[in-house]
């Protein structure tokens, strides 16, 4: 059993990768985008470089939050079953009683 420091240090970092790698996923589709608007084959070349390393950047972040136990991309029901767990120690933490619970 986690106790509260721990749950709630690890449920931060959860929190916090899985902010960083949605804002990863966001930057390689603008990169992408921004590729096919570029006027110049410098600025593409440029363009392409930086999305090469915005992926490598998102390997890494998945690649943390996949040993962490944080990210299942293969296992939907896991996935589902971890991101319900954040949601509840999310609520726990804040005093919100969940939805459909029988507490008094």
């Amino acid at each position: 059993m986690q106790t509260t420091a721990t749950t709630s240090q690890t449920l931060n970092d959860q929190i916090i990768a899985t902010d960083l790698l949605i804002g990863a996923k966001n930057g390689i589709k603008n990169y992408a985008m921004a590729i096919t608007e570029a006027a110049t084959p410098e600025v593409r070349n440029t363009l392409k470089q930086h999305l090469n390393d915005a992926i490598q950047f998102h390997e890494q972040i998945s690649q943390y939050m996949i040993n962490k136990g944080y990210y299942h991309p293969t296992n939907v029901q896991e996935q589902l079953r971890v991101d319900l767990q954040a949601a509840q120690q999310a609520l726990q933490a804040s005093g919100i009683q969940p939805q459909g619970s029988n507490a008094q």
